[in-house]
């Protein structure tokens, strides 16, 4: 109740300005149906997440709740989530309430939010919006040369659903300072930062050196260790970028031990090629930065306007008594033929974490126009591996008709016989279809079997659930 007192007293002072603007936006999704892997009959669950943003000259201002709705008492709430304000003004930003903050690239802090994600976790089987914020403030100064910044507040956790206590889904505090300095086109900054939960208070120190050394390379380094603290760790991470007409190279290398910070709310780069293909996305290494060493390449070349090769090797070594290393090869070329796009990839990989050995994927997404509005996308992705002396296969086929950017309509089939997620030869099937009603409004229906398994979206995985049922999602902006 605080947070909607607070945002209507500061709409009231400047509402008459001709300047100001309201806005919001909503994400409510209802659904019936079960979970196959829980014990339940089918239910009806409706979730909802509302944002109202502000805006006055230098001002901003933003609150949000959202909701969950189910015949079980025990996962039920209505939780007024977040209302922040931001100020800049001649170099100058100050923060108050909720605020994203990243520190080092993720090394230190990392908070986000994964649009459209709402997850829910199986043993609390609460929907909440998968996002991470920080409650307290913050205030920056930024320069030609120099900034300075200095930040206070309580990271959640979202691991915890809203269904629990404030302390417990906040009981990370931090109070972080950070400068940087610019000089000969090269950025030199400094941080440190001190935690403290029920479990203890630790101290972090992280220095960053980045920039250009000519015009077709840059680079980046960071160095983080705890200091004063009796569980004794560091991170090391480091990228070099080239580019030059029609080629594209990368490197980065990480080396991380006994770095996660209080709750995980730090994230350091993961040095893992990020992949929309469904089998590839699901297999995403998860970075461990308790124990992390490895590399990453990657290279672009242009053959043509129309067509882009892409490279990328990776390899990560976990040291848990003996070492185990996961490495990847994948190529992929995308072109586009008489306005027909086309993409295909091919990626080899070991992954002794998971126990799969020998992983083939490969895969093509075709999208073919035809007609003036109309078009049809299809995909098709096969994926193999070893696992106990035992052959595993996943298969992947969706067809998707769109009709004018407004209209899609798609169905999607998965095959597996995995034995980490069926005893027996498992189908999923399903339809969806997804209408723009307007420039403001969407509608998602979903209908059938979803499966579920690891989701990887902008550089953070989560758990989706399976789900058999019907579903409906309904975007607005207003």
């Amino acid at each position: 109740m605080r947070y909607v007192l607070i945002f209507i007293a500061v709409i009231t002072l400047s509402f008459n300005q001709a300047e100001a603007q309201v806005s919001g936006t909503s994400l409510m999704e209802y659904q019936y149906g079960e979970l196959p892997t829980a014990n339940e009959d089918p239910f009806n669950a409706l979730y909802n997440k509302i944002n109202i943003n502000y805006r006055y000259q230098k001002l901003k201002v933003n609150a949000g709740f959202q909701y969950y709705l189910t015949p079980y008492s025990d996962r039920n709430y209505i939780e007024p989530g977040w209302m922040g304000l931001n100020y800049r003004s001649k170099g100058w930003e100050f923060k108050a309430g909720n605020f994203n903050e990243t520190i080092g690239r993720g090394i230190l802090l990392r908070s986000y939010e994964i649009q459209g994600a709402v997850i829910e976790d199986i043993s609390f089987r609460s929907k909440q919006y998968f996002y991470r914020d920080i409650m307290g403030a913050s205030a920056g100064y930024r320069h030609k040369k120099y900034a300075i910044k200095a930040s206070y507040g309580f990271v959640l956790n979202n691991l915890i659903p809203p269904t629990d206590s404030w302390q417990n889904r906040r009981d990370d505090e931090i109070a972080a300072l950070s400068a940087e300095y610019k000089l000969l086109k090269q950025t030199i900054s400094g941080t440190y930062m001190r935690l403290s939960n029920k479990a203890a208070t630790s101290d972090y120190a992280m220095t960053t050196l980045n920039g250009r050394l000519f015009s077709f390379l840059n680079y980046y380094t960071a160095y983080a260790t705890t200091v004063n603290s009796q569980s004794k760790g560091y991170a090391l991470y480091a990228s070099l970028n080239f580019s030059l007409g029609k080629i594209g190279l990368s490197a980065e290398m990480k080396n991380y031990d006994n770095f996660v910070i209080g709750s995980g709310i730090n994230e350091p780069p993961a040095l893992v090629k990020e992949h929309s293909y469904r089998v590839l996305n699901r297999s995403t290494h998860v970075l461990q930065p308790d124990n992390e060493t490895g590399f990453q390449l990657e290279a672009f070349y242009q053959a043509s306007d129309k067509t882009l090769i892409t490279l990328n090797h990776t390899v990560a070594n976990n040291d848990i008594g003996k070492t185990l290393t996961y490495s990847e090869w994948f190529a992929e070329v995308s072109s586009t033929i008489n306005s027909t796009d086309a993409k295909l990839f091919i990626d080899y990989a070991n992954d002794p974490l998971k126990g799969e050995m020998d992983r083939i994927s490969a895969g093509t997404n075709i999208d073919v126009p035809f007609k003036t509005k109309q078009g049809v996308l299809i995909e098709l992705e096969y994926q193999t591996f070893d696992r106990s002396d035992k052959s595993n296969q996943n298969y992947v086929g969706a067809l998707t008709f769109r009709y004018d950017s407004r209209l899609f309509i798609g169905t999607l089939s998965e095959w597996s016989n995995d034995n980490f997620v069926t005893e027996t030869d498992k189908l999923w099937l399903s339809g969806t279809l997804r209408y723009k009603l307007d420039q403001k409004h969407t509608i998602q229906l979903f209908a059938g079997e979803r499966r579920g398994g690891p989701a990887c979206s902008a550089g953070v995985c989560y758990e989706v659930l399976d789900f058999k049922g019907v579903e409906l999602r309904w975007n607005a902006r207003f």
